[in-house]
């Protein structure tokens, strides 16, 4: 064995495990959870009917939907209400992880630019 064909190995591990390390990441995983929550609100809800409604119901103002978005989410069924939840605490993660980004990068002044 050459040692072309022995640098292509380590490289090919090294990208089969980076591969591994992101498509197992916190991130990746919360979005693999939120398509698998979000796929069984679709199998469960009509979601064209509750597009319907909700823009029937939206000319009311903010009470108006806030009401029809309490009453559909609580006259559905459990399966439909914890996917909403998990949808609910996915979004939240991933504004707490963009604020956290956003708090801890760190900022370049003018001056600091320009040197």
């Amino acid at each position: 064995m050459n040692k072309s064909n022995i640098e292509q190995q380590v490289m090919a591990s090294v990208a089969v495990v980076y591969m591994a390390r992101q498509l197992t990441s916190a991130t990746a995983l919360k979005v693999y959870a939120l398509c698998v929550s979000l796929a069984g609100v679709a199998a469960f809800v009509s979601v064209p009917h509750v597009a319907a409604n909700f823009f029937a119901v939206e000319s009311g103002g903010f009470s108006s939907i806030a009401t029809y978005l309490l009453s559909a989410v609580t006259g559905t069924r459990l399966v439909v209400q914890l996917a909403l939840g998990v949808v609910a605490l996915i979004g939240v993660s991933f504004i707490v992880d963009a604020m956290r980004l956003l708090i801890t990068t760190p900022r370049r002044t003018f001056a600091a630019q320009r040197a």
